[in-house]
């Protein structure tokens, strides 16, 4: 009789346990770290140039293309807490979903010709404030390939393949 109870309690043990292997695999698996580099993505040989000139609180950037395609750009400003970036609307450049693009594509070596013009000042706050000592504001830019159609025509921009690179600017 003995026997036969370690039995039964032997194997509901072994359909509990043999139940609860594949939840704890699934979380094993998910929550694995994985360790290693990655590679650099580029456009031709050089990811886009960024030129920034700084007036006071005003930023004014220029990208220059330095691959060998074709391409499109955009950047973006990130701001410390309880500051924004300003866009002032310049030839070329027009603003949405955050980012700033310009209209045209870049030849091999061509540079954007206006500056993308953004002025740096607290948010919900009145005309007079104090510029902190030190702060980063982050200019994030993006360039993706030209995809021309069969009439030589540039198609609508593919942000999804896009490659990014910034430049953390002091003020």
């Amino acid at each position: 009789m003995k026997t036969k109870w370690l039995c039964i309690v032997a194997a509901a043990v072994l359909v509990v346990s043999a139940s609860a292997v594949k939840p704890a695999l699934a979380y094993f698996t998910a929550t694995k770290t994985i360790e290693g580099t990655t590679k650099e993505l580029k456009i031709g040989d050089s990811i886009p140039d960024i030129h920034e000139d700084i007036d006071g609180m005003i930023k004014k950037i220029t990208i220059m293309n330095t691959g060998e395609y074709d391409i499109f750009v955009r950047a973006k400003a990130i701001t410390p807490d309880n500051w924004e970036a300003e866009f002032t609307p310049t030839d070329g450049w027009k603003e949405k979903d955050g980012y700033y693009y310009y209209d045209k594509p870049l030849a091999p070596d061509e540079q954007t010709a206006t500056a993308l013009t953004l002025e740096i000042k607290p948010k919900n706050v009145s005309e007079t404030y104090e510029v902190p000592e030190k702060f980063n504001v982050i200019i994030v830019q993006e360039a993706t390939k030209v995809v021309f159609d069969k009439d030589g025509n540039p198609v609508p921009d593919d942000w999804a393949n896009a490659i990014t690179s910034q430049i953390n600017a002091g003020e």
